[in-house]
This record gives C-alpha cells, structure tokens and sequence, in this order.
C-alpha cells in the first residue's frame, strides 16, 4: 500500500461525504447503546462533538502515518548520501596519498 494519496479532487470530495455519513451512523448507534434509545436524536450537539472527535482522530492518525513515511524515506536518501560523501573522502584521501609517493 502506498503513503501517497493518489485520488483526484472529486474522489476525495465524494469520499468526505461518505465518511461523514458514517461517523454519523456510528455516532447514533454508539451514543443511543451508551445512554438510551433517542438519545442521540435529543442531543444533537452530542453526536457533533462525537463526529468532530472522530475526524480528528483520523485526521491525526492519517498525518502521523504520512510524516512517518516521509521521515523514512528522508532517512534512506540522508543515509545514501552520507554513503557518497564517505566514498568521495575515501577516493580523494587515496588520490592524496598517490601523489604523496
């Protein structure tokens, strides 16, 4: 699976509004189980404070995956470089050595 997001606008629009349904569907089902039948329905500040927490929640997840990603491929280009460097100090460190003799 790739880190990259490869969707197009529109994908991720249409998808916005079907996580959004969801949260709202688990926010009913979650909130009514924990305190009552209807009880979602009477609070409705209630079931947006659970749909803003779990969009967060994802929101954070999503970014934490992606920056991790990212620091590892920084990781592997900084290592591959650090490896040029110590060959290019190790051929000129020969080089000077040669023309010692």
């Amino acid at each position: 699976m790739s880190d990259q997001i490869t969707a197009s606008f529109d994908t991720l629009l249409q998808q916005a509004t079907q996580t959004s349904a969801q949260y709202l569907r688990h926010a009913k089902r979650d909130i009514d189980e924990l305190f009552g039948d209807g009880y979602a329905a009477k609070n409705p500040s209630l079931v947006a404070a659970y749909m803003q927490t779990a969009a967060a929640d994802f929101s954070s997840s999503t970014q934490g995956k992606i920056l991790g990603a990212s620091m590892n491929t920084m990781s592997d280009a900084i290592n591959t470089l650090s490896n040029s460097v110590d060959g290019i100090a190790e051929s000129i460190s020969n080089v000077a050595t040669s023309l010692e003799q």
